[in-house]
């Protein structure tokens, strides 16, 4: 048997190893040189895209939505975001001022991400049939307006009147609709004192037609306490007024 010649093999092998790198498309160090900036230049599109993504999304901003993604991406990434936001901040505020004034239990605030519900129910704030605010109620509600003044100027207010379903026809007052829109445009009037513009007040008059005790809700309850929970100013202090 013929002895193999390592040696020469050797030879054969890298002859035939540079012939192929000669004839090849895309030579070795091109190859690496090509996958480097490739891979940059995938990173880019990539940043370009989230970042095109997220300006389309955000195109009319919703505090909601802009909380919401932060909290997305933080959980990706393994941070976190302080999803803390100005309402909250205002509500503990408002609730310690009726708590100080020994009205927590006839006014009832509400914060979420997105706006603050003040329910001011009974006569917290008018007497029965009346669009005089009472001369305490004036204070609170004076004290209220200058609290969101200072700490947010830029926020909208939207003021609900409701009423009861005893009817009403006393004067201007000619029915629950009046009655209402006026209670209304009673607190606007403060809020626009204490330096909130006109365009970011919003007021609205119910009448009756939303009551929150009604139907198999008020089988247990006496008529009085029915209008007492019916009858009620709702403010709200938001981004954006609804229309």
């Amino acid at each position: 048997m013929e002895k193999l010649d390592y040696n020469q093999l050797q030879d054969e092998l890298d002859q035939a190893k540079a012939e192929l790198e000669e004839h090849a498309l895309i030579p070795e160090a091109q190859e690496e040189t090509e996958g480097v900036w490739l891979i940059s230049y995938a990173d880019l599109m990539t940043l370009l895209m989230g970042f095109f993504a997220l300006m389309t999304s955000l195109g009319t901003f919703d505090e909601e939505k802009f909380t919401s993604f932060g909290e997305q991406i933080a959980e990706f990434t393994g941070g976190e975001v302080d999803v803390t936001n100005e309402f909250e901040k205002i509500g503990e505020d408002l609730k310690g001022l009726l708590s100080e004034k020994g009205l927590s239990e006839s006014v009832n605030v509400e914060v979420n991400k997105s706006n603050i519900t003040i329910n001011f129910t009974g006569k917290v704030l008018f007497t029965s049939g009346s669009i005089q605010l009472k001369d305490e109620a004036e204070k609170l509600m004076d004290d209220i307006s200058s609290s969101v003044q200072e700490q947010t100027s830029d926020k909208k207010i939207l003021i609900e009147g409701h009423t009861d379903s005893v009817p009403i026809n006393r004067g201007l007052v000619a029915s629950n609709w009046e009655l209402s829109s006026l209670r209304a445009n009673a607190i606007a009037r403060l809020f626009e004192d204490t330096g909130f513009s006109k365009d970011q007040i919003l007021t609205i008059g119910f009448g009756e037609t939303r009551p929150v005790v009604a139907g198999e809700n008020a089988a247990e309850l006496s008529d009085e306490e029915i209008n007492t929970k019916n009858r009620r100013v709702v403010v709200k202090i938001m981004n954006k007024l609804p229309f």
